[in-house]
């Protein structure tokens, strides 16, 4: 069975405004589509890159309120976590690694410049646990640092610009170079001088409850002890054993420490856990529900160019009608008349497509030398750009021919439909 395409070429030059029209609709419904699909992916790549260190798979475990009545808690009574909890959370089989942290309600200054951050007291184990990195030439808290309640404070790289740059120097959208190395300057805690020993490398990760670690200020735990005896710790961040089921362990978790502070085990309130990994879950499923929105509304204007397809192949099984006709007369069958206008239609879709694809494929590089460096959203998001892969192509193609042969199916059933008769009496 040939097709003539040849006469194919020769109807769709006889349509030419409306065909342009068409293919640059469909090109335009294809930026759309290739485009939104692409910038879903990018986020979802920017967030699952920045969830890998930081809390990313941690249990963050805070005081939380009596819900019952029950020992030495009173409904509504709140809890506060001692720092010796850490080693009953421990001492539980599934548990891999715990470590505590503590807020130091204490304004972080170095001489006009401050940063909002309050500081976080930590052990040196804190670091493996949350994938921290220290940029080269200085150092992560240390043991002794600990023992010995040492006054020495690492330093984020974002709070390190705030603290060290001129203020005037100073912008959320714009990126942030440190104008000079801090290790060995002195910062003032509260009234306190420390000594800033390390820089945290760039990063969009995250710690405890959504603060970013570029924004960070860590002192050693003890030494935050020091200036504050028997103060109630912040939180514990717990690693659990990769094989334990994580909401059973959330539970038993919770039931040990009320049966510490001498509270009802069924209290579900009293103890606060959060699981990180599950909110990067949820995050996840949220991106994914967000790209498929995204491409439904880009399917949505290439279903519009589709009516175009739809309405030029009409106008031409009208001026065709008798060639068709003639055809049908000699030889021609129902089926070979339908191909005949499915291929024009979606020879129509793949000019469009290409040019489309091609557009998308274009903006996304030129986004990719965007000054995008430095912007807070930007790098607390996973630095995400529109990521054309090869799963949206094929997504996108797809769509392009099912556009394609629903526009030109029944405009082809109706070519297919006429009858030598009709053709003949036809002007």
């Amino acid at each position: 069975m040939m097709l003539p395409i040849r006469q194919i070429y020769q109807e769709m030059a006889a349509e030419k405004l409306r065909l342009l029209l068409t293919i640059l609709a469909v090109a335009w419904g294809t930026l759309c589509i290739a485009t939104m699909l692409a910038t879903g992916e990018g986020l979802r790549q920017g967030l699952t890159r920045s969830s890998q260190s930081g809390n990313g798979n941690l249990l963050y475990l805070t005081g939380g309120y009596a819900s019952q009545t029950a020992g030495r808690f009173f409904e509504g009574k709140a809890l506060s976590l001692q720092a010796d909890d850490v080693e009953l959370v421990r001492a539980l089989p599934f548990i891999q690694r715990a470590e505590v942290s503590a807020q130091w309600d204490k304004r972080v200054s170095n001489q006009d410049n401050g940063t909002w951050q309050r500081p976080l007291a930590v052990n040196p184990e804190y670091q493996s646990l949350t994938g921290i990195e220290i940029a080269k030439g200085g150092r992560w808290i240390n043991p002794l640092d600990n023992q010995q309640q040492r006054k020495v404070v690492v330093l984020g790289y974002n709070a390190a610009v705030q603290l060290f740059n001129s203020e005037d120097g100073w912008s959320w959208l714009e990126p942030q170079t440190l104008s000079i190395n801090p290790v060995g300057q002195l910062i003032k805690i509260g009234d306190e001088n420390f000594t800033v020993i390390g820089v945290i490398a760039q990063t969009s990760a995250e710690v405890e409850q959504g603060t970013p670690i570029d924004y960070a200020v860590f002192v050693p735990f003890r030494t935050w002890q020091r200036f504050n005896p028997n103060a109630a710790i912040a939180a514990i961040n717990v690693q659990l054993n990769a094989t334990v089921d994580r909401e059973k362990a959330a539970q038993v978790v919770k039931q040990v420490i009320a049966r510490k502070y001498g509270a009802s085990a069924s209290d579900t309130q009293l103890l606060q856990v959060e699981d990180m990994l599950l909110r990067q879950k949820s995050m996840r499923r949220f991106l994914f529900g967000l790209q498929g929105f995204l491409g439904i509304i880009g399917l949505i204007t290439l279903g519009v160019a589709g009516i175009g397809i739809a309405n030029v192949m009409y106008a031409t099984v009208k001026r065709s009608t008798r060639d068709i006709g003639v055809r049908m007369a000699v030889g021609a069958t129902p089926t070979t008349i339908k191909l005949h206008y499915l291929v024009q239609a979606l020879l129509t879709m793949s000019l469009g497509g290409l040019a489309g694809l091609g557009s998308t494929y274009g903006l996304i590089t030129l986004l990719r030398y965007a000054p995008l460096e430095g912007n807070m959203l930007f790098e607390q998001l996973g630095k995400p750009l529109p990521e054309l892969s090869f799963s949206i192509v094929f997504l996108v193609i797809a769509a392009l021919a099912i556009v394609g042969v629903i526009a030109a199916w029944f405009p082809a059933n109706r070519a297919a439909s006429i009858t030598p008769l009709e053709a003949l009496q036809s002007e």
